[in-house]
């Protein structure tokens, strides 16, 4: 293949990771602002509604584990295609075939977005080995901002264009088109191969049995800084707006403060990974933003000026965007190859997600059991905390067993 071929490949490549990173966030950030439309339509309580969040995140850590497997048989870009159509199916299912068809939609949806969630930090390092942070940043940084963009629309195409809720969430079924067909054009310009075929036949020549990732330690600390992370971004994500209103905010405010948290990760998503990609060892890059997440947390509990506020959701943003941009490096950058990066993508983020799906539950319990968001609070101080301690040993110089 040419180098000029090669570079063409290559940057239709980012676009597409681009595409696909858009069709990962936006169809789930959405719903939570138009949320009420469709309580209204179903007559739905306010746990089946959460639950149209919480599904996603139980459908990732189930899928995540199996797509490994799925992508050494069929390749990564099919097993993509697969993803993609499973998530243009789901948007559609969910929005045009009644309340049962809100969940099954919502749950194969979740199916598709898994898909990429694993195999994204596989191709980077499958395709981009030597630019690993510069394509993580890109990834990541289109995430946030597909993020900022899903929870900033919604509304706005309901009560300034005349959409109802059913057109305002397909409509991203437009973007699933757009990404499926730049990925065909991909496989027509770039065959792909089998990255793993050759590496398994050798080590069935040679009698030789992988070591499992699962029992790997450092496999374990990335998993668990992937965990501790989604947690606290999904207990964000659904209470911080009811923790602000409880200090004696306005709803408005309470939402410009839930997309200024969203859009301030976008700095964090673009710089950290290049400054990760750049050293052996990220562990003071990690206490650094950690222990801004951790201030602006901290501001957020003490506070009750709007002006501080402010503050604290700033640093928490900054904080959450070099968190999951780190995480997402944390799976490339502690692997030796493109297959056991896929593994361990597989087993962080089911891991993961699980333990994100408890998070917003249990910060809820322990609010209806106190009447006060002091004790769930400091229950992500915890967590984060433990965050620092887990980045440490995940962002060591060293790499899982090969």
């Amino acid at each position: 293949m040419s180098i000029k071929r090669k570079t063409s490949n290559q940057l239709l490549l980012v676009i597409i990771i681009v595409l696909v990173s858009f069709n990962l966030r936006a169809p789930l950030t959405s719903v939570g602002p138009i949320i009420h439309f469709i309580q209204n339509e179903f007559l739905l309580n306010s746990s089946l509604a959460g639950f149209m969040t919480t599904l996603p995140l139980i459908v990732f850590g189930v899928i995540s584990l199996f797509i490994s497997k799925i992508s050494s048989k069929f390749g990564s870009i099919r097993t993509l295609i697969a993803g993609l159509a499973f998530i243009l199916t789901g948007e559609v299912i969910r929005s045009y075939t009644g309340l049962y068809g809100l969940f099954l939609g919502t749950g194969i949806l979740g199916i598709g977005i898994a898909v990429g969630n694993v195999l994204i930090p596989s191709l980077i390092k499958q395709k981009f080995n030597h630019k690993i942070g510069p394509v993580t940043s890109i990834y990541a940084t289109s995430m946030c901002l597909s993020a900022a963009i899903g929870a900033g629309v919604s509304a706005p195409l309901i009560l300034q264009c005349d959409f109802d809720w059913r057109g305002t969430l397909v409509i991203w079924s437009a973007l699933a088109v757009i990404t499926l067909a730049a990925m065909f054009f991909y496989l027509t310009k770039d065959k792909p191969v089998q990255p793993f075929k050759e590496a398994t036949k050798n080590t069935e020549l040679f009698g030789i049995n992988e070591k499992s990732i699962w029992k790997c330690p450092l496999a374990w600390w990335v998993t668990l800084f992937m965990g501790a992370q989604s947690l606290v971004f999904y207990s964000l994500s659904a209470w911080l707006p009811s923790m602000i209103t409880a200090k004696g905010m306005g709803v408005e405010f309470a939402g410009l403060m839930c997309l200024i948290y969203q859009l301030m990760a976008i700095p964090a998503t673009l710089i950290i990974p290049v400054l990760a990609g750049r050293r052996d060892d990220q562990r003071k890059l990690t206490t650094l933003k950690i222990g801004i997440y951790l201030s602006g947390i901290l501001l957020l509990y003490f506070t009750e000026s709007q002006a501080i506020i402010l503050l604290s959701v700033v640093l928490m943003g900054i904080g959450m965007g070099g968190s999951i941009s780190l995480a997402i490096a944390f799976i490339s950058l502690r692997t030796p190859n493109a297959k056991k990066t896929t593994e361990l993508s597989g087993m962080s983020q089911s891991f993961g997600y699980f333990f994100a799906a408890a998070g917003p539950f249990l910060l809820g319990f322990m609010y209806d059991s106190t009447q006060s968001w002091d004790v769930p609070v400091m229950m992500l101080v915890v967590v984060l905390i433990l965050l620092a301690i887990f980045g440490l040993k995940a962002g060591a110089n060293n790499v899982t067993d090969a």
